[in-house]
């Protein structure tokens, strides 16, 4: 990658990616937005590749779906107990 700029800015992205402030999609997105306007980018011809490295990395991990029956643990919330005891007045 020969763009300083580019390196720069998806350096902020992925730190934004890694926090939730940034969805993976919307990041590879802002790339190609700057790919589009930046001449240094467009002449770069290794570009294409470490952009498929990178969305490999950004890739977000599948987690599976765990159905409600299967869940071992009862959850207790506190609004309910407060709800309870607002009734009893």
């Amino acid at each position: 990658m020969r763009c300083e700029r580019l390196k720069y800015l998806i350096r902020d992205w992925y730190h934004q990616v890694r926090e939730f402030t940034l969805s993976p999609l919307k990041m590879m997105e802002l790339v190609n937005r700057h790919i589009k306007n930046c001449e240094i980018c467009q002449e770069d011809e290794d570009l294409t590749l470490e952009l498929e490295q990178l969305r490999e990395i950004i890739r977000v991990p599948y987690i599976p779906h765990i159905p409600k029956e299967e869940t071992t643990e009862e959850f207790e919330y506190l609004y309910e107990e407060e709800k309870e005891e607002e009734e009893e007045f």
